[in-house]
């Protein structure tokens, strides 16, 4: 048990404590230190505190503490909260902005005491610690670190670091958005077991195992996934090493998606795979035409070559309908459309359209139905081409079935057209896309044509500001529809 001090023991360390205080009081340099009442009425403040926030002694000394506060602050109540706390509590701390004499704000850490004074009154010390250079530093480095994250969040590609062992350090959000990730299980994430299954892993392995070994990077390693809903998912991954930080080496992968080119490539090629084979079975049947004519015309037999000349003059016909067709279809496709308008009478156009598609189909019977004596304000030559590839079409699709019915009707505003075979039909699924480019009924694949003369068809009518639809029951034949204004 520690041994009372003497009334003369209790006085000298009462001095000593004080002479200390009175040291540290006036001869500190870095801590600034006032001293207030128990109500928060400042007593006395040290050199330190005029050095550091302007105001003298006889600026400060008998005003509140709150004047060193913000006015916000103030309103919250602070400086009294500090004050009845360290009453309550013997101790208080803060950290917060305090108020300069000429307005400028500094950023401390204060430290309040309560203390009983050798009268016996009662007093708060407060201890201040200038944090303004430290606590600006911290605030730059989050807002570099919210700027970071900005900018991050705002890249549309994947941005991924890595450790040698493709363990997950840091992804932005098109990471767990296209690999459908909860983005709030972000760690013990191995990129490897997101991405593995990809087509192209194995090689994308070797690159960031190379890279890792040579502290170098890659570019355009592509890997190939399937997405939940079927379709193929093309990435193109760059890579590059991050500067070693206490012997780790980490990998910066930025993962562009290319699925967008890569089917648009794929696409070209089979569109030219499938033009080029369309184009070929009329110039083989020219050709052959041409080795039989010269061996007839030797053997003089001109009901032969009569015959052959025919069949080179319909393949003819048919190359150059195709060229046209995909030489229309580039330049709709392109913005290119450019109608003639001009005034005729709607009857007389259809009736030339059932001309042309007869004569090369006299097998077939177009039955009229409903008559159309009106003048219309339109492209002649363009709706022309609509009825007869609507014609053409339901002739080609008819299987067989030789009539095909051509209806009109119209309103003041309006005129509609239909054509009706009573062919093959088209699917539910399938109906939707039918007047796609290059788009061709399942069903249909071995019959001539290229799947433009529906596209083209909707080109023009939209055009005119005009309107196309089709109906169809498969097994049961099909209706297409087409309406432009008359005027």
């Amino acid at each position: 048990m520690t041994p009372a001090l003497t009334p003369s023991e209790k006085s000298r360390l009462e001095t000593l404590t004080f002479d200390y205080f009175d040291a540290l009081f006036a001869k500190a340099r870095e801590n600034t230190i006032l001293i207030m009442d128990d109500k928060g009425v400042i007593i006395e403040v040290n050199d330190a505190f005029v050095n550091s926030f302007g105001y003298s002694s006889n600026d400060i000394v008998g005003s509140h503490i709150e004047i060193l506060f913000t006015e916000e602050d103030r309103q919250k109540k602070m400086p009294q909260n500090e004050i009845v706390k360290v009453v309550a509590n013997g101790q208080a701390s803060d950290n917060n902005y305090l108020v300069c004499k000429n307005k400028s704000l500094i950023w401390v850490s204060g430290e309040s005491v309560l203390l009983t004074t050798p009268d016996g009154k009662k007093a708060i010390l407060k201890i201040i610690q200038d944090i303004h250079r430290q606590k600006t530093s911290e605030n730059s480095l989050v807002r570099l670190n919210d700027f970071n994250e900005n900018i991050l969040s705002s890249i549309e590609d994947v941005v991924l670091v890595l450790d040698g062992a493709m363990n997950l350090i840091k992804a932005n959000r098109v990471f767990y958005e296209i690999f459908e990730i909860p983005q709030q299980a972000n760690t013990n994430i191995n990129f490897e077991d997101v991405a593995g299954s990809a087509i192209g892993f194995g090689q994308l392995k070797i690159n960031f195992q190379n890279a890792i070994d040579n502290k170098s990077g890659f570019k355009n390693t592509v890997i190939e996934l399937d997405s939940k809903d079927g379709n193929k998912c093309f990435f193109e991954i760059n890579c590059n090493f991050l500067p070693d930080n206490d012997g780790i080496k980490n990998m910066l992968l930025v993962i562009h998606d290319i699925s967008i080119h890569k089917n648009l490539e794929r696409h070209r090629e089979d569109v030219i795979s499938f033009v080029a084979h369309e184009l070929r079975n009329p110039l083989a049947n020219i050709t052959l035409c041409n080795d039989l004519m010269l061996e007839y015309i030797t053997e003089n037999n001109t009901k032969e070559v009569n015959h052959l000349l025919q069949r080179s003059k319909s393949n003819i016909l048919r190359l150059t309908k195709m060229i046209a067709e995909l030489y229309d279809a580039t330049g709709v496709n392109s913005g290119n459309i450019k109608l003639e308008v001009s005034t005729f009478n709607f009857r007389e156009m259809v009736r030339e359209a059932i001309e042309t598609v007869q004569v090369l189909h006299p097998s077939y019977n177009i039955i009229i139905d409903g008559e159309c004596e009106i003048d219309v304000n339109a492209d002649r030559f363009r709706i022309t081409q609509v009825v007869t590839n609507y014609l053409s079409n339901a002739i080609k699709y008819s299987a067989g079935q030789k009539d095909v019915a051509l209806s009109i009707s119209h309103t003041q505003s309006e005129i509609t057209v239909s054509v009706v075979d009573n062919g093959i039909g088209i699917s539910p699924e399938q109906l939707p896309y039918v007047f796609n480019r290059f788009f061709r009924v399942e069903k249909t694949k071995d019959l001539e044509g290229i799947g433009l003369g529906l596209y083209l068809s909707r080109q023009i009518i939209q055009a005119h500001k005009g309107r196309v639809w089709a109906e169809s029951e498969e097994g049961k034949g099909a209706t297409f529809y087409f309406t432009i204004p008359v005027g």
